[in-house]
């Protein structure tokens, strides 16, 4: 499986997530919904980050799914 650039064309929410699951890490994590475009389709995802991959997601302008 390719990984391909999903550019963020639009932050729709970014929330807390604290799952008994994430309880195991040292990390505080974020439920993420962004519009990305990826060669010109164009969809809305959520997902689930650290907050620190939430912040080189938002410098770099894309994630990498």
């Amino acid at each position: 499986m390719n990984l391909l650039e999903h550019y963020i064309k639009e932050i729709v929410s970014v929330e807390p997530y604290e799952e008994d699951w994430t309880k195991e890490f040292d990390k505080k994590f974020l439920k993420v919904v962004v519009v990305v475009n990826c060669y010109g389709v164009v969809e809305t995802r959520g997902t689930v980050v650290t907050e620190n991959e939430w912040e080189i997601a938002k410098e770099r302008g894309y994630f990498m799914w």
